[in-house]
């Protein structure tokens, strides 16, 4: 899993003994307990579609960041792959959560204008 360019070479270690592992699905290497794990992101980015508030979209993709951060920081200082790395995997989830959440502001802007931004008296 975390072996793909010593896999395609042939390279083995210790965690990746044989060609049979390289092709291991991640299911098989963590068990049930991977689906928690993959299902964070998917309901922190539902978030804003039960809430939709600009707030609560900076909120996620602020959410995916700090998911992503900590899963990344967890994937380059362990020796072993553990679940906390497979959240280092959706980092491209927060450059797009924040273009479309920066997409949304604009549009909203352009369709309401600038007044709705300020606070009712």
């Amino acid at each position: 899993m975390l072996q793909i360019t010593n896999c395609e070479i042939g390279l083995y270690s210790r965690e990746v003994p044989n060609l049979e592992a390289c092709h291991a699905s991640i299911r098989s290497y963590f068990g049930t307990a991977v689906w928690p794990v993959l299902a964070v992101p998917v309901i922190v980015c539902l978030a804003p579609v039960f809430l939709p508030r600009p707030r609560v979209a900076w909120l996620t993709t602020a959410a995916l960041f700090v998911l992503s951060a900590g899963g990344f920081f967890a994937l380059v200082s362990s020796s072993k792959p553990t679940l906390p790395d497979l959240l280092g995997f959706f980092w491209p989830a927060v450059f797009l959560a924040a273009l479309v959440t920066g997409l949304a502001q604009v549009v909203n802007l352009r369709r309401n204008g600038p007044s709705h931004l300020q606070p009712a008296p």
